[in-house]
């Protein structure tokens, strides 16, 4: 009994993702970060161009009319008048438009607000599970190269739940 017995066989991870494989994996997890995070930026944009034109549609009924620089082509301008400034044309989609007074346009467009929020939001949390999903990944896999082939399973089947 007082001799050494033989389990198993240890095989170096490193030997069996080559480090040029885990950086092209994260580097698609980095770009698709990207990409997200670009998704974001447009996403927010959409929203404060919507919370701008609430307040124009709320400040436009204001007055009965206001006067203003008509464009005229791309480089003249002519003095103008805007009246019947509490009608407002709004796309219900699918290129159908309907009639709305200011009040009903500032709660559609309060809705699609709301609309973008929940997307924003979702959109962050993509992002914040693409990330954690690289720190994690790295950091198993850091400890694993310095261990043996046993964590390459743990690491393959924690990789194969976050999928599911």
């Amino acid at each position: 009994m007082g001799g050494s017995r033989r389990k198993g066989t240890v095989i170096p991870l490193d030997s069996q993702f080559p480090a040029e494989e885990v950086h092209k994996a994260t580097k698609h997890f980095q770009d698709a970060i990207a990409e997200k995070n670009n998704d974001l930026h447009r996403l927010q944009a959409f929203l404060n161009d919507n919370n701008n034109i609430i307040n124009l549609v709320r400040k436009l009924p204001e007055q009965l009319s206001h006067n203003v620089m008509v464009p005229f082509g791309k480089a003249a301008f002519f003095p103008g008048r805007l009246i019947h400034t509490n009608e407002f044309k709004v796309l219900l989609g699918e290129g159908y438009y309907a009639d709305r007074t200011s009040k009903q346009t500032v709660e559609i467009l309060q809705r699609r607000g709301k609309s973008l929020d929940s997307q924003i939001e979702s959109q962050q949390a993509m992002i914040n599970n693409l990330a954690s999903f690289i720190n994690v990944t790295d950091s198993e896999v850091a400890v694993c190269l310095t261990t043996s082939l046993i964590c390459f399973k743990k690491l393959s089947i924690s990789f194969l739940l976050r999928q599911f």
